[in-house]
């Protein structure tokens, strides 16, 4: 079975998913590349497959050699595109955010399962090497029952877009940096640590990005089902980033039995293994560029339609994160701490 995929949004992040349907050639093959604002970059893309190019997705779900779409677009179009893609028939894959919220989410994941087909989210984050080494460090115990967690991420938003981007816009991503940036953390930390029970938050918006309307800086505490406590902080317009870390995201996971963290590298202290009892040690995780696991997510998504097998990331399991997301900003609005299970 070759399956036919439809590209729709030709940005910098279809270039990642591109890599991994070049991986998995023995299981698809990209026959249209779409792309509504830059025929150009369509064109480019569809070049390195010899794909068709396209400027209306509209018409590329509709093509009979489509079996799946993969959603590289703002989020504000995921729903929309999504739901259409589930009713012509079509396998999905979405760019996180799933969406813009959480009742769209659920909108998408029961259309999809209406139709018999797959939707998965991708969340390469649980797809990185170094991420899945840590699981397993974790799933074994090495630094015992998890008591809490920090993370955080520092960027400036505005030199990584250009003035009148749709990332400016709360109407078009859902939020800010909770919604764009603080979904991959916390999509991450319920594979490592279980579900979110309950959050809070403070947000705001500095005005050092060019007239946006959504969060720049947030913080964020979670409690876990299991009773971890996390502490996250989110800023969108940070000058330097004051704690080097490996993966440009501060994650500090600490245990009964030691703690891992990846400050200046991957670390590890506990005191249950010998090897890493006599302080902090290094540990040598496998280093990957960032594209990696999103060839990596991408290639689980086509395995999953070929085994007909829930994906790790599937749109029925990122419902939890989207409701924590949801829950999040529902906090900050009512300065109050709101159960996820309320969204």
């Amino acid at each position: 079975m070759t399956i036919g995929v439809a590209l729709i949004g030709c940005g910098k992040i279809a270039h990642g998913h591109a890599m991994g349907y070049k991986a998995a050639a023995d299981l698809a093959r990209v026959v249209v590349c779409c792309d509504e604002w830059s025929e150009a970059q369509a064109r480019e893309l569809a070049g390195e497959f010899g794909a068709e190019v396209s400027t209306r997705w509209q018409e590329v779900i509709e093509r009979d050699d489509v079996d799946a779409v993969d959603i590289c677009m703002p989020h504000y179009l995921h729903e929309p595109i999504a739901l259409a893609a589930a009713e012509a028939g079509k396998h999905i894959l979405v760019e996180k955010p799933m969406a813009l919220n959480a009742k769209q989410a659920r909108a998408m994941v029961d259309a999809s399962e209406r139709a018999g087909k797959v939707l998965m989210v991708s969340q390469n984050q649980r797809f990185m090497a170094d991420h899945i080494a840590v699981k397993a460090l974790l799933d074994q115990g090495a630094i015992g029952d998890i008591v809490a967690v920090r993370f955080d991420c520092n960027q400036f938003l505005k030199r990584m877009y250009p003035e009148g981007s749709w990332m400016f816009s709360k109407e078009k991503t859902g939020g800010g940096m909770v919604i764009c940036t603080a979904v991959h953390k916390i999509d991450l930390l319920r594979h490592l640590l279980g579900e979110v029970k309950r959050v809070s938050s403070f947000q705001a918006r500095t005005g050092l990005n060019y007239n946006m309307d959504n969060e720049d800086v947030a913080a964020i505490l979670l409690e876990f089902e299991s009773g971890i406590i996390g502490e996250g902080f989110y800023l969108f317009a940070a000058h330097k980033v004051p704690i080097p870390t490996t993966t440009g995201e501060l994650t500090i996971i600490y245990g009964q039995k030691g703690v891992i963290h990846n400050v200046l590298g991957w670390h590890i202290y506990s005191t249950d293994i010998p090897q890493y009892s006599g302080g902090l040690t290094r540990l040598e995780l496998p280093q990957q560029p960032y594209r990696e696991s999103v060839k990596a997510s991408v290639i689980h998504f086509l395995e999953s339609i070929v085994n007909q097998t829930e994906p790790l990331t599937s749109g029925r399991d990122n419902l939890k994160t989207m409701a924590v997301i949801d829950a999040i900003y529902q906090a900050a609005k009512t300065g109050t701490m709101v159960e996820v299970s309320s969204i």
